[in-house]
């Protein structure tokens, strides 16, 4: 943590306690009315990822906790795990990722294509569709 009394916080990781994203750690979200979702679109930016996300049930079946971390999009500390779209080509150390409409990242298509581009693959071994594996978030760019 930093020594300016500015500084509200020590991270970009933050938790969130209303919604079921138990089936999206390693997706990417955005939020309306403060309430996450998946990302469904491939040109409007996400706001963060999915770090961790549970699902709980009180002893007597009755009530349901959601204890879901969310990372803010260019403002995590490192690198981070993320889903890659089943349909996305193989990817190698230093491909830039972009957006998927399903929440996932996919190889970034490049220019004359709209898109938004969100990371940087930091995994040494690479990945395949599909894949959960090591990436970098920066802050999101909207790229023709």
């Amino acid at each position: 943590m930093s020594d300016s009394s500015l500084q509200a916080k020590g991270n970009a990781i933050y938790a969130e306690t209303a919604t079921d994203l138990s089936a999206a750690i390693g997706k990417l979200v955005t939020f309306a009315a403060g309430a996450p979702s998946v990302n469904s679109s491939t040109t409007v930016p996400a706001v963060g990822v999915v770090l961790d996300a549970r699902k709980r049930v009180s002893v007597n079946n009755v009530t349901t906790y959601y204890d879901n971390s969310i990372g803010i999009l260019g403002g995590l500390p490192g690198p981070v795990r993320a889903l890659i779209n089943a349909s996305s080509a193989p990817l190698n150390f230093g491909d830039t990722l972009q957006q998927a409409a399903d929440g996932t990242l996919t190889k970034d298509l490049g220019p004359g294509n709209a898109r938004v581009v969100v990371a940087v693959m930091t995994d040494l071994n690479g990945a395949n569709p599909g894949d959960d594996c090591e990436v970098t978030f920066f802050t999101p760019q909207t790229r023709n």
